[in-house]
């Protein structure tokens, strides 16, 4: 074991090294606890980076297994049951379900921002509300899994209506019933939750020459740090240690009836050729990058910033890799092949 958890070490330096990403961090999670703890470059074990598209998982399809446990928001429930006659005939019976499973119909990505930017900040929520509900459909509800921001703005903004909170509070509360030290919202503003020190930057982008414990994504930027798609921060042992709750919550030791936690790691069978679960993804192909030969019934997810999370919920073992890639430039794509190389370095340390 030694020389194993040396190897990734040096691995994570070489990375640093070769410009992947100027900080990183791992956690490694076996048995209920950090099995391996490493940090290279300009972060330590408990730097917290900005977990961009973790979000996803991590944080509004955790909320959603919340509310639906509480009957507040069933995964059947239809944007027409939900909102009423407001919503456009083409998307009336999108269900909660096909938004997680980004079956949903909508394309993967606009720049809501440059509108958004134009609006008072108390009403774009409202105002990004109407956008997607008037956004054209690039498939038919349930007919493809197209990996979607937008299906995910949109869910984060439902996920609220029904819990009666901001995103931030609501997604707080439900992490509260599983973890004492959860990832976090950092809305711009809000207060420090962190040192700044303590957080890996990003950036820069355009207008915004030091991008430091505010998120990256232009979208969630422009909403005040919290949206469906992204947001959250948190450090390696952080994200693993929810990942772990939420593993032992789909075998009985949770909040939640068992099943409805499990589901967030079943694939979606009712959208044809999906890869996805709700809110997770599955590996695919020997250049996926949960490496090259992921264990069976393996779930995880990846982060534009250059973070990524790959599980095995039945042996509830997994491990979290964080980077701030972007910080060297968005175009440097150096973390793929980085991330396909460690997670083959990360599974035979964790026996799978």
């Amino acid at each position: 074991m030694p020389e194993r958890a040396a190897e990734l070490a040096r691995a994570l330096r070489r990375g640093v090294e070769q410009g992947v990403a100027p900080a990183m961090s791992l956690c490694l999670w076996r048995d209920g606890a950090p099995l391996v703890e490493l940090a290279a470059g300009a972060a330590h074990r408990d730097t917290v980076f900005d977990l961009a598209s973790l979000t996803k998982p991590l944080a509004t399809a955790t909320l959603a297994v919340d509310l639906a446990s509480r009957e507040k928001l069933p995964w059947r429930t239809t944007l027409g049951q939900a909102w009423g006659p407001a919503v456009p005939e083409d998307k009336a019976d999108i269900t909660v379900s096909q938004l997680l499973c980004h079956a949903a119909g909508f394309p993967a990505y606009r720049p809501y921002f440059t509108a958004l930017e134009r609006q008072a900040p108390p009403g774009r929520r409202g105002f990004l509300k109407a956008m997607l509900l008037n956004e054209p459909l690039e498939n038919a509800p349930g007919t493809a899994a197209v990996y979607s921001d937008l299906g995910f703005l949109l869910l984060g903004l439902l996920l609220e209506d029904h819990a009666g909170w901001r995103l931030e509070k609501a997604v707080s509360r439900a992490h509260a019933k599983l973890v004492d030290d959860p990832p976090r919202y950092l809305p711009l503003n809000g207060g420090e939750v962190w040192p700044l020190e303590r957080i890996a930057p990003c950036g820069p982008l355009p207008g915004r020459p030091l991008i430091h414990g505010q998120v990256e994504d232009e979208n969630a930027f422009a909403l005040g740090g919290v949206a469906g798609h992204a947001g959250l921060f948190g450090s390696a042992r952080q994200a693993a240690a929810l990942m772990d709750a939420l593993a032992r919550a789909a075998k009985g030791d949770g909040p939640w009836r068992p099943e409805l936690a499990a589901r967030l790691f079943r694939r979606d069978a009712a959208t044809p050729g999906s890869t996805r679960t709700p809110g997770f993804d599955t590996p695919g192909g020997e250049l996926s990058a949960a490496g090259q030969n992921p264990p069976a019934g393996a779930v995880g997810h990846l982060g534009f910033t250059g973070v990524s999370l790959w599980w095995q919920p039945a042996g509830n073992r997994g491990a979290a890799l964080l980077t701030n890639r972007v910080a060297l430039g968005r175009d440097n794509d150096k973390i793929k092949a980085f991330r396909h190389e460690m997670y083959n370095l990360i599974w035979p340390l964790l026996g799978l």
